[in-house]
Parts: structure tokens; C-alpha cells; sequence
């Protein structure tokens, strides 16, 4: 079984959209996306003075989805300055993410300090972000999970899967499976993905709970289901194994695709070997040679597919394994609040024998 992980991820949540009743108003005309720390547009004090003050903070959520973070960065500041602890946060990330300013943690954590401070109880959760990763500064689990303990007892049900993500660092001091299980479960409960696909690898592992692979496997598929890339790559695998459902490479190398479609790295290389060896899939080496371009230029190395293509006629009739040899995925950037794809979980096995 694969070394555990040590570092756990929190990634920040994703971005809150602009109030339903108010429509997202055209950003200045001129603004394009910026580089870090250039000066805002001319023009866009204009446009904002006409604009009542609850309503500014909706334009720069607006501007913000639309790209153009230097004016969402003009109008947070102003309300900022008010005390608004939506535009706060909204500060809060746009330093730590470098989006039309420096990247600078240490800004981030006083933004979303402020921001907390002022009512807003997801900054809890982007401060326990920049505390668990140690950035901007020292690294406290310890703290990160006081956060995000304030923020469940606000309301905040995505911190429980965060919090879970704590529970199973092994270098957390605080790992306690059977705690993430429940924690992931009342993520799950409340639709999230993430924490959907934690638990199943929770079930499928048996840590924190029972080893339950029927049960892994209707969870992991539940996660696919739902657009979960990782998921996806999982099910795929388990599919493919007949883990805890019935064994199927046709529609095993149907996710793989639907995965190695949304660029992830470890379902290319699943695929490639399935239409290598024509397992799930009619066999086609110039297909196979085409996602394990993929997948290595990633940075997904597989000996075995260099074996093969290395033949001299790129073909073979070994069946591969069902996992590259390691089974090590390679981090992508990932969508806020994602999982990385193909990562296995802090703490949790990935599967591979």
C-alpha cells in the first residue's frame, strides 16, 4: 500500500454568486484582464459614483466573475473601508489568489480576519486555508481546525469536509478517521462532492468505518455522477476491478473518458492502456499512443506503456493493470474546493496494491 500523504489540502471555497434579484451589470468598457498590481481603469469612479452603495458590492462580484478583478478590487475596497465583510473577504481572496494585485498571504489573512471579525462566516474558512498550508504564516492545524469548528457552529456545513481533510493528516495531531467519517458524512448529507467522495474512500479502505466496498463503490458513483473528476478516475478503477460492483471494462473505459476528457492525467493513462490492449474498448494503438501523449505530458510516467511503445509495433496482448505502477497521480491546478484530480485523499490509500 502506498505511503499515506502528509500534507493536507484546503483549497478556498468557491465563489459566492451576486444576490439572484439583481442582474450582473456590464463591466467598464476597456477593461481587459490586467497584470498583477496594475492601476485601476479610468473611468470607473464614474461609473461608480452613480451607483448606490448596496449595490456596489454586487458589481464587484460581478466584475469579479467576468475577470475584471482590478475594478472588482476598486469597488471591495471602497465598501471595505465601511465595513463590509462580503467585500472584505472578496479583498481577502483576490491577494491570495494574485488576481489584479500582488500575491500576498499576509494581506489575505488581515482580509479575511476583518472580514470574519465583521460577520462573515466563511472567511473562517479561508482563514483555516492560509493556517493549514502555512501560508502567510506558521502552520497551525491546530488553529485552522478552531476556524472551522467556529464556522460548522455557524452554519457553515462545507467546513466539516474541510475539517474532515484535518482529521485524516496524519501530521495534523488531530487524526481521528472516525471523525472524518462523520464529518464527511454531514458534508455529504448536504450535497457536497468532495465529501461524498472522502467518505467513499473512507468505506472502501475501512478507516474510521467498517470496510464496506458495496457501499464505497454506490457512494464513489454517486460522486462521479455528480461531475466529481476524481470520482470519475475511482469508479472507473473500481468498475474495472469489480470492487464493490459488478465488473465491467466497457463502461469502466466510459468514465476513464469522460475523465480524460476534462484533462485528468491518470484517466488518459487508464484509457490508453485499455485501447492498447482492446479491454472495454476496440483496440487502437494510435488512439492509446494519443492519451498517454497526454497523460505524460502532464507528467504521468508509466514504464510499462514506454515498454510497450517502445515494441516494435507499439502493441501488445498483456492485459495492464488496472493502475500505472505506482498509481502516483500528478497535482493539477484544481477548481476551488476541488479535490486535486486523481489525488487520493491526505491519509487515505489510494487503492493501488
Amino acid at each position: 500500500m502506498r505511503a499515506l500523504l502528509a500534507v493536507v489540502v484546503l483549497l478556498s471555497l468557491s465563489v459566492r454568486v451576486a444576490a439572484e434579484t439583481a442582474p450582473l451589470p456590464v463591466p467598464p468598457p476597456g477593461e481587459s484582464a490586467a497584470p498583477a498590481g496594475a492601476p485601476a481603469a479610468k473611468g470607473d469612479e464614474d461609473v461608480l459614483s452613480a451607483l448606490p452603495d448596496n449595490d456596489k458590492i454586487d458589481y464587484a462580484w460581478g466584475a469579479f466573475q467576468r475577470g475584471y478583478y482590478i475594478t472588482a478590487f476598486a469597488i471591495a475596497v471602497e465598501r471595505a473601508k465601511k465595513g463590509d465583510a462580503v467585500a472584505q473577504s472578496l479583498i481577502g481572496y483576490l491577494y491570495a489568489n494574485g488576481l489584479g494585485v500582488p500575491q500576498r498571504y499576509e494581506e489575505a489573512l488581515t482580509w479575511y480576519g476583518l472580514a470574519a471579525k465583521n460577520g462573515d462566516p466563511k472567511a473562517l474558512v479561508e482563514l483555516a486555508n492560509l493556517y493549514a498550508l502555512g501560508l502567510g504564516t506558521t502552520r497551525d492545524t491546530k488553529k485552522a481546525a478552531g476556524y472551522l469548528e467556529e464556522a460548522i457552529g455557524k452554519g457553515v456545513t462545507d467546513a466539516n469536509y474541510w475539517l474532515g481533510l484535518i482529521c485524516i493528516d496524519p501530521d495534523s495531531g488531530l487524526t481521528d478517521y472516525a471523525r472524518a467519517a462523520k464529518l464527511f458524512e454531514t458534508a455529504a448529507d448536504a450535497g457536497n462532492l468532495d465529501a461524498v467522495y472522502a467518505l467513499a474512500a473512507l468505506y472502501r479502505e475501512g478507516q474510521g468505518v467498517a470496510k464496506d466496498e458495496v457501499k464505497a463503490a454506490t457512494l464513489m458513483g454517486k460522486a462521479a455522477l455528480g461531475g466529481h473528476v476524481a470520482a470519475e478516475v475511482e469508479y472507473g478503477i473500481m468498475m474495472f476491478n469489480g470492487v464493490g460492483v459488478s465488473k465491467n471494462s466497457k463502461t469502466a473505459a466510459a468514465w476513464f473518458r469522460v475523465a480524460a476528457m476534462a484533462g485528468n492525467p491518470v484517466a488518459q493513462n487508464r484509457l490508453a492502456r485499455l485501447y492498447l490492449v482492446g479491454d472495454g474498448v476496440d483496440k487502437n494503438p494510435a488512439e492509446a499512443a494519443s492519451w498517454y501523449t497526454k497523460s505524460k505530458a502532464a507528467g504521468l510516467d508509466d514504464p510499462w506503456l514506454d515498454s510497450q511503445f517502445g515494441g516494435s509495433d507499439g502493441a501488445s496482448t498483456t492485459p495492464p493493470p488496472a493502475t500505472p505502477d505506482g498509481g502516483k497521480a500528478v497535482p493539477l491546478p484544481a477548481a476551488p474546493g476541488r479535490q486535486l484530480p486523481g489525488e487520493p485523499l491526505p491519509g487515505v490509500s489510494d487503492g493501488t496494491p
